[in-house]
């Protein structure tokens, strides 16, 4: 999120524990320790083979036994079949053990942006948000998912692996490790140019995927095709889709040749082990099998050398993506109370804001955007708040709906706050009406479902038909069937307005709130929408934005909002923020309405 004030200190052992993120992560401990445990058990059922095969070498010969092959082998033949089976565990357990706890991530953070205040979601990116809901936490799983299991598999891994060796030659052994470290000094190098390309490819990934985003969105869409110029955005689609793919070729490169630089570190370390291992067998200071097993237990060793020089880059990875996690979670920013014991609200309860004021991070700062505003509104009234644009209207509105906290004074109906009631509660006696209500690409009826589960179309029906909406001439006229497309762009304006007040109604709130509820609607139906106001002021009380002169019969009190100061007005009339009607066309205007050119 774009926030100006300071960023928290880093994330530490002893701040993550106690905090949300931790008691995810302390919820996937048991299978973290289950995994663990069986990537020791693979690591010992790795070595088997090799002592079988060293067995079987030093067992043959004049007069062995047929047992002294066939049970080594039939003993390494089950160890490998255990292996595959732990492995196959391992990886079933990893995998979900990741998803488990990236969906518990997923669920904590879309649960706190529902939390936070409008104004801080909208000073943010959406793609920012999106990214951390899905990115972070999709990197921070491999903290859980691989990088605590596979440290502690590596550790044993490694262990078990020397041990067996040092047994058989600690010369040997040091010499395998000693290269070993031509192995470990260029990967971290490797590594970091390897996390460079695939960074890169997937920026490259984002670009193109929010040029898409873009075209997919109808607001987006019409931009490109009706005011965007074609040629550069396709040039701009090109450039970025082959970043792609150069990032993709040069992340593939770079891990084939590293990958084949390690096959042959390996077959070097294998050669070294069968001259001086010949050696020692010429001179009697060690069997032929001793030698077949550490010839095959080399091999084993550089795998978890790799992973573990590379585990450091894995672990930064991930705890960097979870230490963002764990600042979003944490942070101070939300705005929500938990449901509690409904109030008991009263018909005829009034709105009082009280000496609010609102501030807002700033670069130089904080920003004021309303000064100690006093406003009362009853039930049966309809009052107005005009004023110039930016003067803070809308931001008072969210205040009162619940959408931003206050930074001082209060807010209360009928003698009581959102911090009495809860959230839920709350809104279910405020609605809030926004200029551009949101409808879910989707059909009526599951538009209405969003704040009113298990509403029956009946309900549905009533509610529309109350603010005068026939839905058998609506879209489709398919009823409640109809679908709305996204944002309701199926449908018209003055039946998306209509239709969000029919919404808004389903909860059966106490106030309504409208921003600007005319803006964008022709003539008739500004008249049908003024008319449905003035029907439900007998059982809510109003509170309005407006800058329409022909809502001035229906309003009862006014207000007046100039640079984030609300003054009430004597008489809304003669205000300069109204607006007056559009004068009606001439005869003859309206005549040459549709006549070729």
């Amino acid at each position: 999120m774009a926030d100006p004030s300071p960023r928290p200190p880093a994330m530490t052992v002893r701040s993550l524990l106690p905090s949300s993120t931790g008691r995810a992560l302390r919820a996937t401990a048991p299978a973290i320790v289950v995994v663990s445990l069986l990537y020791a058990a693979q690591a010992g059922l790795t070595a088997v083979s090799p002592l079988m095969l060293q067995r079987i070498i030093d067992g043959a010969g004049p007069g062995a036994s047929t047992s002294a092959i066939v049970i080594p082998g039939l003993l390494a033949a089950a160890a490998a079949l255990a292996g595959a089976a732990v492995g196959v565990a391992v990886q079933q357990m990893t995998v979900s053990t990741g998803q488990r706890f990236q969906e518990r991530l997923r669920v904590l953070m879309l649960g706190k942006l529902t939390r936070l205040p409008s104004s801080a979601v909208g000073s943010a990116p959406g793609g920012a948000m999106l990214s951390r809901i899905t990115n972070d936490t999709g990197q921070a799983q491999s903290f859980v998912s691989s990088v605590l299991p596979q440290s502690f598999g590596l550790v044993v891994r490694l262990g078990v692996l020397v041990g067996v060796m040092w047994t058989r030659s600690y010369v040997i052994t040091l010499t395998v490790l000693g290269l070993a470290l031509l192995l470990v000094l260029p990967t971290e190098k490797v590594s970091r140019r390897l996390n460079a390309a695939t960074d890169r490819m997937l920026e490259a990934m984002s670009d193109f995927s929010g040029t898409v985003v873009e075209r997919v969105g109808v607001t987006g869409h019409l931009f490109s095709r009706t005011a965007a110029d074609i040629a550069s955005d396709q040039r701009r689609a090109e450039r970025t889709a082959a970043e792609v793919s150069r990032s993709y070729t040069r992340m593939i490169t770079v891990n084939s040749i590293f990958s084949s630089s390690l096959s042959l570190i390996g077959a070097l370390g294998t050669v070294v082990i069968l001259v001086v291992g010949g050696y020692y067998v010429i001179e009697g200071r060690m069997t032929v099998g001793a030698l077949a097993a550490l010839a095959a237990l080399a091999p084993q060793l550089y795998e978890p050398l790799l992973g573990a020089s590379g585990m450091r880059t894995g672990l930064a990875t991930s705890w960097a993506a979870l230490s963002r996690v764990h600042e979003f979670l944490e942070s101070d920013e939300e705005w929500y109370e938990q449901p509690h014991v409904p109030a008991d609200i009263l018909i005829g309860g009034a709105l009082i804001v009280r000496d609010v004021d609102y501030t807002v991070p700033s670069k130089t700062g904080e920003t004021t955007l309303l000064h100690s505003v006093n406003l009362t509104a009853r039930s049966g009234e309809i009052v107005a708040v005009v004023g110039p644009s930016g003067s803070g209207k809308s931001t008072l509105l969210s205040l009162i709906a619940g959408a931003n906290r206050p930074t001082g004074g209060r807010i209360t109906f009928g003698g009581i706050s959102p911090a009495d009631t809860g959230t839920a509660t709350w809104n279910g006696i405020v609605q809030l009406c926004p200029q551009d209500a949101f409808f879910r690409s989707g059909t009526l009826l599951e538009n209405f479902e969003l704040v009113r589960p298990g509403i029956d179309e009946a309900r549905v029906e009533e509610l529309c038909e109350r603010v005068g909406l026939d839905l058998s001439q609506l879209g489709e006229r398919s009823g409640t069937s109809t679908m709305l497309g996204e944002h309701g762009m199926r449908i018209s304006g003055g039946e998306r307005a209509r239709l969000a007040i029919a919404r808004m109604l389903a909860l059966d709130p106490c106030v309504l709130l409208f921003d600007e509820p005319t803006a964008a609607l022709d003539d008739e139906s500004s008249d049908r929408l003024i008319a449905i106001l003035n029907d439900l002021r007998r059982d809510h009380c109003i509170v309005l934005t407006t800058h329409d002169a022909r809502l001035v019969p229906v309003i009862d009190r006014s207000y007046r909002m100039e640079d984030g100061r609300l003054t009430p007005m004597r008489s809304l009339r003669s205000s300069r923020f109204l607006r007056s009607p559009r004068p009606p066309r001439s005869p003859a205007l309206a005549g040459a309405e549709g006549r070729p050119s």
